[in-house]
């Protein structure tokens, strides 16, 4: 268990469920003051009832990370809430054609794409190294299958695998004011991974736990998804890690890749 001896303030992306809650909810259990963010206003006041923990302070801001307004209006709120920010997890949503046939996938899927998961995270980027006071750690979310893209998420896959080249860059040459870190999940049972497969499932005509058992959980040699306990100490230890540790990816998974990286 790692322990925070001092304040820190973060902003977590897409958080009022699924993973970025979890991330959310990993840095307010170590007493950190949090902004989430999410499109939905309702969802966002709900979360923030769940993420108050003591003394420290829960921000909500609604925003859009595929619209280039909405992603400078997150970071300016965020920084106006807090003063300053030293922790980033970039989290994300889910293309809205997913589970996409990547044949027919439009211009605007791939836009909507690009610009939710790369352009907001480069616009995170340099919003902050300009205009925060505090060296930045950024951690970005994004998944195992980056490196073996599946049929249903290829679309976000193939746009996400440029996540990394983000995160060398930045922390190279511009290690000054930013440090980041992949981190490379596997299965976890959210809601987005639900509908997933709920969609999935119905389409190959097969019960929906049969799938997850058969198509999910079979992944990992531990026959089993990723625990969200297990998913917040692995954000505690990126969030409060040694300086030295940038410019990398972690891969958490539960041995799911099957090839060496």
């Amino acid at each position: 268990m790692i322990i925070m001896n001092n304040k820190c303030n973060a902003l977590v992306t897409a958080s009022t469920k699924g993973i970025g809650f979890q991330a959310a909810l990993s840095l307010a259990e170590k007493g950190c003051n949090v902004v989430i963010n999410a499109r939905n206003y309702d969802e966002i006041k709900e979360a923030k009832k769940k993420l108050k923990r003591g003394r420290n302070k829960v921000y909500g801001i609604k925003g859009d990370l595929s619209k280039k307004n909405e992603i400078d209006k997150i970071l300016d709120k965020a920084l106006q809430k807090l003063g300053s920010i030293d922790v980033v997890v970039m989290n994300y949503g889910n293309p809205k054609c997913e589970p996409c046939n990547l044949v027919d996938a439009d211009y605007n899927d791939w836009l909507y794409a690009f610009n939710m998961y790369i352009y907001s995270t480069a616009e995170a980027m340099n919003y902050l190294y300009k205009h925060n006071e505090r060296k930045v750690n950024f951690i970005i979310i994004s998944s195992f299958s980056i490196y073996s893209p599946m049929q249903s998420t290829a679309l976000s896959d193939i746009i996400r695998i440029s996540l990394l080249s983000l995160v060398k860059t930045y922390s190279k040459y511009y290690s000054d004011k930013i440090r980041a870190n992949a981190l490379l999940l596997g299965s976890f049972k959210t809601e987005g991974a639900e509908n997933l497969i709920k969609k999935l499932s119905s389409n190959m005509g097969i019960d929906e736990q049969d799938f997850w058992d058969k198509y999910v959980k079979s992944l990992s040699p531990l026959n089993r998804l990723g625990r969200f306990e297990e998913l917040r100490d692995v954000i505690s230890f990126l969030a409060f890690s040694p300086e030295y540790l940038m410019g990398s990816l972690l891969l958490f998974d539960g041995g799911s890749l099957n090839c060496i990286i």
